[in-house]
């Protein structure tokens, strides 16, 4: 039977949680509440207290969801202690399951479900009889800061050190692009692989230096001819040159400019299509042109749609008519995991001067002394269509890596880059979502002629290091969409709507017998005087059931949110959104502004306001009881 069968039941069978922690050592224990042997594993009586059913939605970490497990455990043995000495408890992996236990025959009643995936922290605390120990949940978001890379001298991409890394650098492994040694790629000595050597044996070490890259055959061409190009550091500045600016008699010398860039910046990550600033790595002006080097981000990107400097718009290259009078500007690199260098700057034998910039896309802007004299850094904004994303079908499919502003497909992609392996998420809900928002819906452009757009988009750039928890709490924000753990333990996506939308078929948990409002509820609750009880009640007998509100000053009756409007040329606007009878009848306005990141249009900004005032205001009672096992398959969300 299922565990939603048992637990209608009148008496239902002894439920049970089981831990399965796997130290670092590769050795597994197993700890229940009570001394049992399921499916061939034995679980020991050590769970004194836990709070796995410690559940909460809008959590701090970005997840709708259980974040934290904290165990106390038996330990008047003090074998925990020892393991604590020997092999220790940080970085242990915690999958807690559910099951409902037949008490007389020892053995599994139901299917088992994960509820929990976790990594430990060090002991919270350990005396004389009992051992604290807090797993958050293994990937957490709080932790996780975006974007990853750094503008530096030295390349940012992890060395492989052993063949099993090298294996990881060649091909990603599980996580594909997302391996920390992808991008460096160093797998010399493998089939397939590239890079040089040292003496019949693999390098196991770099400084991560240019003139290491280049031992190891990364920075341009291995010994076997193989292009590499993944060195990722900034580490070329041109040098001085004497010049003859036109018009002068006598030529003089011109330094690169100090850079935009400053080491420690962050590399951008470009999502959907946005003007931004981006960083300029160096400047030189060779007496009538300034040359710049710009890096506009992490990644592959689609390209590059306009480019202003000093707020006069540059041709393409292969579009420049007269380019010393305009100015020009060539995409040396679309972010490839090969790089490319820069031809601008090359050795009198023609041989490249700059750095790759591999995983990096890197754009080559030429400006005139009449846009810019070369005595400063100019202002360069650039219009870019983003990063290509990783797609899937909706029976879990790789569909290719394509240039997409769906929330859910950016969402996925913030993910990985925290760390989030495939097969820790359900594709099928991703993908479910990523068409709930790709449906077309009606709408108005600036001057009021009917436009066709998707539902939900995000165009966005992160350039200033926020945590992961903070980007996809605003993505999320901007598309109504929310994140929680499935019943398998995978992390699911789904969209905040009516009820017809977000839970149109029956959910297996559910006890409902029909519809509400043309959809399902998740589970009906009461307290038997009606057709459904499960609220359970205090020792004086009354039922365990409190509404309540938040205060007036809680609840705003103004949003405002800032984004870039695709039907204005993407350019910065504002829209605020007021809820008068409220405002009315609280006798003021009480402001604040939604987190939410990437809005396309007034379309969309209007309906994510919209949904926050209807939920401040008209959603504003809450309802809280306490249940059995009843509650079981229940999450944040239904």
């Amino acid at each position: 039977m299922t565990i939603h069968e048992i637990k209608q039941e009148q008496i239902t069978q002894t439920p049970l949680l089981l831990f399965d922690c796997e130290l670092s050592t590769g050795v597994v224990e197993r700890w229940s509440t009570h001394a049992v042997s399921l499916a061939g594993r034995d679980y020991e009586s050590r769970i004194i207290r836990h709070n796995v059913f410690d559940i909460r939605s809008a959590a701090d970490d970005g997840i709708d969801a259980l974040a934290k497990v904290s165990l106390t455990l038996a330990n008047a043995d003090s074998y925990f202690s020892q393991v604590e000495r020997s092999s220790g408890w940080k970085g242990a992996r915690l999958t807690a399951r559910f099951v409902f236990l037949n008490a007389l025959t020892g053995e599994a009643a139901s299917d088992e479900v994960v509820i929990f995936r976790g990594s430990c922290n060090p002991p919270d605390e350990i005396t004389e009889s009992t051992i604290r120990l807090t797993f958050l949940s293994r990937l957490s978001l709080q932790r996780t800061f975006l974007p990853e890379a750094r503008i530096q001298r030295r390349c940012p991409w992890m060395f492989p050190s052993n063949e099993p890394q090298r294996q990881l650098a060649l091909d990603g492994g599980d996580r594909g692009p997302y391996s920390p040694f992808y991008r460096c790629g160093y797998s010399a000595g493998l089939p397939g692989g590239i890079g040089n050597l040292n003496n019949g044996a693999a390098f196991n070490s770099c400084d991560y230096t240019r003139s290491s890259c280049a031992q190891r055959g990364m920075f341009d061409v291995d010994v076997a001819g193989l292009t590499t190009r993944r060195f990722g550091g900034v580490e070329f500045v041109p040098s001085t040159i004497e010049v003859k600016t036109y018009g002068e008699r006598t030529p003089h010398l011109s330094a690169a400019l100090e850079n935009e860039g400053r080491y420690n910046d962050f590399v951008p990550l470009v999502y959907g299509t946005a003007w931004y600033r981006p960083p300029i790595v160096f400047a030189r002006n060779d007496g009538n042109l300034t040359h710049l080097e710009i890096l506009l981000g992490m990644g592959e990107i689609h390209g590059v749609t306009k480019v202003l400097v000093n707020d006069f718009e540059l041709p393409a290259g292969d579009a420049a008519s007269k380019p010393t009078a305009t100015g020009w500007y060539n995409l040396v690199s679309a972010g490839h995991r090969d790089g490319a260098f820069n031809p601008s700057f090359v050795d009198g034998s023609g041989k490249p001067l700059g750095d790759p910039y591999g995983s990096m896309a890197v754009l080559s802007v030429v400006v005139p002394n009449r846009i810019s004299d070369g005595r400063t850094l100019p202002k360069v904004d650039v219009l870019v269509r983003g990063m290509k994303l990783p797609t899937f079908d909706g029976e879990g499919a790789d569909l290719g890596n394509v240039f997409t502003n769906n929330p859910a497909w950016v969402l996925l992609d913030l993910l990985r880059r925290a760390g989030w392996r495939l097969d820790e998420v359900d594709l099928k809900s991703f993908a479910h979502t990523a068409a709930y928002c790709a449906e077309p819906i009606e709408t108005v452009d600036l001057h009021g002629s009917p436009k066709t757009v998707a539902r939900f988009q995000c165009n966005l750039v992160i350039r200033k290091r926020r945590s992961a928890a903070d980007a996809i709490r605003g993505v999320r924000n901007s598309s109504g969409l929310y994140l929680t753990y499935g019943m398998g333990g995978l992390l699911e996506l789904g969209a905040e709507s009516s009820i017809a939308i977000q839970q149109s078929k029956k959910p297996a948990c559910s006890n409902s017998s029909e519809m509400l409002n043309g959809g399902w509820p998740a589970y009906e609750f009461g307290d038997a005087s009606s057709p459904f009880s499960d609220i359970a009640r205090r020792p004086s007998g009354e039922p365990s059931l409190k509404l309540f509100s938040r205060s007036t000053a809680q609840t705003p009756n103004r949003y405002a949110i800032e984004f870039q409007d695709e039907f204005n040329g993407y350019q910065q606007d504002s829209l605020s959104l007021v809820d008068v009878d409220d405002a009315v009848l609280a006798g003021q306005e009480i402001s604040a502004s939604v987190t939410a990141l990437g809005v396309a249009n007034f379309s969309q900004a209007g309906r994510v306001l919209r949904l926050q005032l209807d939920k401040a205001i008209r959603g504003n009672t809450y309802v809280e009881f306490e249940t059995g096992v009843r509650g079981v398959g229940l999450k944040p969300g239904d």
